[in-house]
């Protein structure tokens, strides 16, 4: 048997052959890597936009839920700030406190102190109804419901008391309450509570103004020329500011 002559030409063209094969799977195994590669880098920017999109909401809603819950508890703070308050002025009355009723009544009106003299009136009428209690509370829940402001001079029906915020701490404001007294005779004089009033004279020349005069009950006294008394009891905790009182009849 001869032996077989391969052909130089032939291993070359056959070797030639099987390099370009090697080459074009290579350089396809090399395109196949760079997508993978691409893939591969865009599934990671999307998980973290996803990452970067999820904190962004998570911020977002701690944010608001921060700022709800700061906001709620300032809201139940100064609730709470208010009933206390509300609180301590029902017990220093209850208990005829004085100096704690001066620390939390405040009263712009010069010729009206608080002191135990002038405060005697409201101890004597809520010792007399023990129901002014429940009517304060009243007050209060529509001063709160309706946020409504009183001024005072120009309110004709204020609250008994007004409660707002002074210097960072809740105070009352008591209503001031006037007396237009009408009498038989012009030269009469006025006592109130066994204190002799200084008067103002009206277009009346028989009704007298008087005041004025914090919550509480009264006894207003007309004392004629002759000596002749007369006294009827008025009782001054709600209502209009200016109380007519007519002691002729």
């Amino acid at each position: 048997m001869k032996p077989r002559v391969f052909e130089p030409d032939a291993i070359e063209g056959e070797t030639g052959s099987r390099g370009g094969q090697n080459g074009a799977a290579a350089l396809a195994r090399s395109e196949k890597r760079q997508q993978a590669r691409v893939l591969s880098r865009e599934k990671r920017r999307k998980k973290q936009y996803r990452l970067i999109g999820w904190l962004l909401v998570a911020i977002v809603v701690l944010w608001g839920a921060s700022t709800l819950l700061w906001s709620g508890y300032g809201a139940l703070k100064t609730a709470a700030s208010r009933e206390m308050a509300i609180m301590r002025l029902k017990d220093a009355i209850e208990d005829r406190d004085v100096a704690a009723l001066q620390a939390m009544l405040r009263v712009t009106e010069e010729s009206v102190p608080i002191n135990e003299k002038t405060l005697a009136p409201l101890f004597a009428y809520v010792e007399r109804h023990p129901e002014a209690y429940k009517q304060l509370d009243r007050e209060f829940a529509r001063q709160r419901k309706s946020g409504h402001v009183y001024i005072k001079g120009l309110t004709s029906y204020p609250p008994v008391f007004t409660i707002h915020v002074f210097e960072d701490r809740y105070v009352f404001e008591p209503a001031l309450y006037f007396l237009h007294v009408r009498v038989d005779d012009p030269e009469a004089l006025l006592v109130v509570n066994g204190v002799k009033t200084e008067e103002e004279a009206t277009k009346d020349p028989f009704v007298k103004k008087i005041g004025p005069y914090l919550p509480g009950a009264y006894a207003v006294t007309v004392v004629h020329s002759n000596g002749k008394k007369k006294t009827v009891r008025v009782e001054l905790f709600g209502g209009a500011r200016v109380h007519e009182v007519d002691i002729t009849k």
